[in-house]
């Protein structure tokens, strides 16, 4: 990656930062008006997205404070598995902090080829204002 597009990426690319949410402890908040139909959480290392499935027995051998990690923020559709990023829990974006809400304004997409979920702002987002997801359109 050179650094002109690591710049070019600062200043189109970067929407949010973790803040304080007036909802429920940690949220994701906009630092800048987001058009409606933009991926606000756009990176530019496609290796950090990938996700594996591991099974409990698969962390049996980590300490207690990192199996609680992948257990908070890594789930799956599936009861006995964990849809891990490849990169492992130090990479979680943070999109895993977009708090719930039936008005929600960031949609889930299909994603990328290795089923990690992408996003994309169902409307226009102020600067200042929390994102929010359904849960439910997990499933």
């Amino acid at each position: 990656m050179s650094k002109k597009k690591l710049i070019e990426h600062i200043t189109r690319d970067v929407y949010c930062r973790l803040g304080v949410s007036k909802v429920s402890g940690v949220g994701v908040i906009a630092i800048r008006d987001i058009p409606a139909g933009k991926d606000p959480f756009k990176n530019l290392s496609k290796e950090k997205q990938k996700i594996t499935t591991l099974t409990q027995t698969d962390i049996n051998g980590a300490p207690a404070g990192v199996k609680k990690i992948i257990k908070d923020f890594f789930g799956s559709s599936k009861v006995k598995t964990l849809d891990v990023l490849y990169a492992g829990p130090n990479y979680i974006n943070i999109s895993f902090y977009m708090n719930y809400s039936k008005k929600h304004n960031v949609s889930i997409t299909k994603g990328n080829k290795d089923g990690y979920a992408g996003f994309v702002t169902s409307r226009k987002i102020k600067k200042g204002e929390e994102l929010f997801i359904n849960y439910d359109d997990y499933e």
